[in-house]
């Protein structure tokens, strides 16, 4: 009798233990709050990896073609003309194109022009090996010419302008007249007389000149 009870209390222990343990396996998955992010699949991530690197192939930079701006686009060209230097050789203005020319209108009885010659030799001298020429018209007779420039050692090109062609060409009235033209033949500065510290600016605008490219 003992004996039947006990084996009917542990046939209703197996069953409620049966019944606890079928609970936990089988919760429904739908009832468990989401607290992470979905993952995406091996073939959504491709997608994304794809795309973000054809993106990125819009950001290489590249470097332009277009041609530089012409700093100079709204210069006035350069009246041409043709005189003889001291030696008697021909020379052109626009045998000077792609350098940069200061052309120096002057005499030897014009003071400011006897002390800016010396400027003048020095900057060209200077700067001669970076494509720069210094022209200075001697609006004055070849004979005192050719003994100035000699006893002032003028190692640029001298022309001899004694009728006046270049000068009535560019409307000179006052001398020392400098102009500096840049390498396409065009007048970017104009100076009239000789006063203080002018060297120092025209250097300036030499080196200017010099830097541009088209």
């Amino acid at each position: 009798m003992k004996l039947a009870r006990l084996s009917g209390v542990m046939v209703v222990l197996l069953i409620l233990g049966s019944g606890f343990l079928a609970g936990c396996g089988n919760k429904n998955p739908s009832e468990t709050p989401e607290v992470t992010e979905r993952i995406p699949d091996i073939s959504s991530a491709s997608e994304v990896a794809d795309t973000s690197l054809e993106g990125d192939e819009g950001n290489t930079t590249q470097t332009s073609t277009a041609p530089k701006e012409d700093p100079g686009a709204d210069r006035r060209q350069a009246p041409d003309f043709t005189l003889a230097d001291l030696r008697g050789n021909q020379h052109s203005l626009s045998d000077f194109y792609g350098k940069v020319v200061l052309l120096d209108f002057w005499a030897t009885w014009c003071g400011p022009c006897r002390r800016e010659i010396p400027y003048l030799i020095k900057l060209y001298e200077t700067y001669k090996p970076q494509g720069f020429v210094v022209l200075g018209v001697g609006l004055d007779k070849k004979a005192n010419l050719s003994r100035f420039a000699n006893q002032n050692g003028m190692s640029y090109i001298v022309l001899v302008d004694e009728k006046g062609i270049a000068g009535k060409l560019y409307g000179i009235r006052s001398i020392p007249r400098t102009l500096i033209i840049d390498k396409k033949g065009r007048i970017a500065f104009d100076h009239t007389g000789f006063p203080s510290g002018m060297e120092v600016e025209m250097e300036a605008e030499i080196l200017t000149l010099l830097a541009e490219e088209y």
